[in-house]
């Protein structure tokens, strides 16, 4: 049952020199810091730290949380004096330094990354081709062209800006030469666990587990294959593949435990619980040393340590207080954890996990019941927050896997450990049957994710409904009169419903038009309201990217249109088409039409949707018999509705423009133009651009390409009429609409969601 044991945790929860509340402001404060679009200088925090030498109630909360913010300051300010410049991106250069991380070696190349010296700076680096054989600690002397950290920046994307500003990374780039170098390797714990991996791939290379296993032991996670990982989000168990608090904190209490035990029948009984301690600990770090010390088993570790420390010191600090003091020494060591989704899933986790101990009175089997299914409820938000994506079978699913990591991770590490010591005897062989257990059960989890309801996509509206809902589950779980809870669940309300601002619905007769940042390609798309089109999937490439999964059918999550009444591919360059098939397999695709399909872009097609009108106007049969290209097979389309219009040009060239302008000068007139080939000097010919006479044009295009476009000459055609220019290379995603007649409106995503680490800055 329910007690009311909380009453007096949450009035000591109030007093302003309590750790818990002092831990509570901090991570608030770097978390500020952390969505500015600049560094201020720490001197402003000065005068408030001044003030604190008088007395008042509180003034130690604001000390402590002004310093945490001064110091989170100050560390960005610096690691961003590391970073290469911008003015430097592209430059090719020589370096000198080691390998550090494990190198990922992939069928088209190798990346990994480098310390490097004069300058110090760490890098990320491809290698393409056939790269050799490379391990940490190995000395390199290479040449680089390099470039400075930067992303695409869209609604509903990964910020892989972010992530580099995370992982510390100053540069990435990839190799164009390399001398041998005759230093001897640094010696490092990844160096170590890249031996172990070779030791063991004989053993597990053709074992389908192998990623498992090497994810459950090594923090090595690349052998995990895509329907692997699809199967894990589906049923929300992909933290059990990532070595964590989980994972960590089963290995400490095993070991405590065993220690304890053992302690206690020798002559030093009465030191039984520290010597456990020490042991736990130990036993904590070398894990943590063999995943590679990424930043979750950081957390894990920090959270770990303050546990056992109260009982080294024999202090009883409270599981709330150590989580405080984790939570506090976290975001000191490395402040940009706090845009890390895993930062405040972990402890929000370990958090609720506390909170319901405190509540749930009764049978194992209770508060057992409260934990997994409360647990997994809690963290929904949070998870639909970062990844637009929740399981229903996950409280099912965890019941049942939780417990049997209990059994499963142990005998990972003890068939790894055999594996490295006798691999060739029975070593190789436990191992291996292990592999095999693994096997036998992999089926069960991917029939769970078959499940139509096992996973769902769900986009919560706003910040504000993120901290309603969040408060309202807290609200619900608290020992309180049922009104009170039902006030909890009315709160949950936003973000169940989606209810979304007014203004964001796109009424009848309007549309809204959204060219993405897909670097060097295209990708668009038109939504009225109650339809979709995708005019263009970006490109795809062997490495890997594929801007229609990445990108394109994340903002159709983020906008909550995963249904594409039209994908339209307006010719076949890579560029165009290369994510579209990603988009048919993820979306639900009514209509395919365009290059590679079986309903190819014709002038004088037409289609009405929630009163706007569409018309194809370019090529003609004639014209794509006679095209001498891709390009000028490129779709043509003009949209428009009352006081609104656009036209969307693919990668139509001089010829084809002066064909459109020939056959249609008096229809093809629109607000805005989309701009032809990039930019290229092949295409926006003055007689397109006085034809069309647009308010607002927008080109797509990657960040300093190697075509250089949008070409000078060209840009200076569009402000020689007096025509706004956007480019997403520095603007990011651009989305328009028409607040006014013939007034498009253009929202710079780049400049909306700006941050302090972010290249390029926001721009035009």
């Amino acid at each position: 049952m329910m007690g009311h044991r909380p009453a007096g945790a949450l009035a000591s929860f109030g007093a302003l020199d309590d750790i818990r509340l002092i831990a509570v402001a901090s991570v608030v404060a770097v978390t500020v810091v952390y969505q500015l679009p600049g560094l201020p200088s720490p001197a402003w925090l000065l005068a408030p730290l001044l003030l604190c030498l008088a007395r008042f109630p509180g003034r130690a909360l604001l000390a402590v949380v002004c310093m945490v913010a001064a110091w989170s300051l100050i560390q960005a300010r610096h690691e961003m004096t590391t970073r290469l410049p911008a003015a430097a991106d592209g430059e090719i250069v020589s370096l000198t330094g080691h390998v550090i991380g494990l190198p990922e070696v992939g069928r088209y190349r190798t990346r990994f990354k480098m310390a490097a010296s004069d300058p110090a700076r760490r890098l990320r680096l491809s290698w393409y081709g056939k790269a050799p054989s490379l391990a940490p600690g190995d000395c390199l002397k290479i040449k680089a062209k390099l470039s400075t950290p930067h992303g695409s920046a869209n609604p509903g994307g990964f910020d892989y800006s972010g992530w580099l500003w995370r992982k510390g990374i100053d540069a990435t780039g990839y190799v164009r030469d390399f001398v041998p170098c005759q230093a001897p390797p640094l010696w490092s714990v990844d160096r170590l666990r890249h031996a172990a991996l070779q030791r063991l791939a004989p053993i597990l290379a053709q074992r389908p587990m192998r990623g498992l296993i090497e994810a459950l032991s090594l923090g090595v996670r690349q052998h995990i294959t895509d329907a692997q990982w699809a199967t894990l989000r589906a049923t929300g168990t992909t933290h059990l593949v990532a070595i964590s608090g989980l994972h960590i904190g089963l290995i400490a209490g095993l070991l405590f435990a065993l220690a304890r035990w053992l302690a206690l029948r020798t002559p030093a009984a009465r030191q039984a619980r520290r010597i456990a301690a020490v042991v736990a600990m130990t036993g904590a770090l070398g894990y943590a040393a063999l995943a590679g010390w990424a930043l979750p088993t950081q957390r894990a570790v920090i959270m770990a340590a303050a546990f056992f420390m109260a009982i080294v010191v024999e202090r009883e600090i409270g599981a709330g207080r150590a989580l405080a003091w984790a939570a506090l020494a976290v975001v000191l060591w490395h402040p940009a954890s706090v845009i890390a989704p895993g930062f405040w899933l972990s402890f929000a986790a370990v958090g609720w996990l506390i909170w319901i101990a405190t509540l749930v009175e009764g049978a194992w089997w209770r508060k057992a019941l409260y934990f997994q299914f409360g647990l997994v409820v809690v963290l929904m938000p949070l998870t639909l927050w970062f990844f637009g994506q929740a399981s229903l079978a996950a409280p099912l699913i965890n019941a049942l896997l939780i417990p049997a990591a209990s059994v499963i991770v142990p005998l990972v590490l003890i068939g790894v450990l055999a594996g490295l010591f006798a691999p060739a005897t029975a070593g190789g062989w436990v191992l291996a049957k292990i592999a095999a257990l693994l096997a036998m059960l992999w089926p069960g989890l991917a029939w769970a994710a078959q499940w139509p309801l096992a996973s769902f996509h769900h986009v919560l509206p706003g910040a504000l409904a993120l901290v309603l809902a969040i408060v309202g589950l807290l609200m619900a779980a608290m020992p309180a009169p049922w009104r009170f809870r039902a006030l909890g669940a009315v709160l949950l309300l936003p973000a169940v419903m989606g209810w979304r601002p007014a203004g964001q619905a796109i009424p009848p007769g309007h549309f809204r038009l959204t060219v993405l940042d897909v670097g060097q390609g295209l990708a668009s798309v038109v939504r009225t309201a109650h339809h979709t089109l995708v005019f263009d999937a970006g490109p795809a490439y062997r490495t890997g990217f594929n801007a229609g999964a990445m990108i394109v059918v994340p903002y159709l999550r983020h906008v909550g249109r995963l249904r594409v009444d039209r994908l339209l591919i307006s010719h076949g360059d890579m560029d165009h088409i290369g994510g579209a098939s990603a988009i048919m397999r993820r979306a639900d695709v009514v209509h395919r039409e365009g290059t590679k399909s079986d309903d190819p872009c014709r002038a004088g097609q037409h289609w009405r949707w929630d009163g706007v009108d569409f018309d194809l106007l370019y090529p003609s049969a004639v014209e794509a018999a006679e095209a001498a290209d891709s390009n000028e097979h490129s779709c043509v389309l003009r949209i428009h509705a009352r006081g609104a219009s656009a036209l969307m040009t693919g990668d139509i060239e001089v010829p084809g423009e002066q064909a459109l302008v020939d056959r249609d000068r008096g229809s093809i007139e629109s607000d805005v133009l989309v701009v032809p080939h990039h930019g290229s000097t092949t295409s926006s010919s003055p007689a397109l651009l006085n034809a069309v006479d647009p308010a607002i044009a927008l080109v797509s295009t990657g960040w300093h390409n190697r075509w250089g476009f949008p070409r000078p000459v060209v840009v200076s055609r569009y402000r020689a009429r007096g025509i706004d220019l956007f480019n997403t290379a520095t603007a990011g995603a651009l989305q328009l609409a028409w607040p006014a007649p013939h007034a498009p409106r253009v929202v710079r995503w780049r400049w909306h969601h700006r941050r302090f680490w972010q290249q390029p800055r926001p721009g035009g």
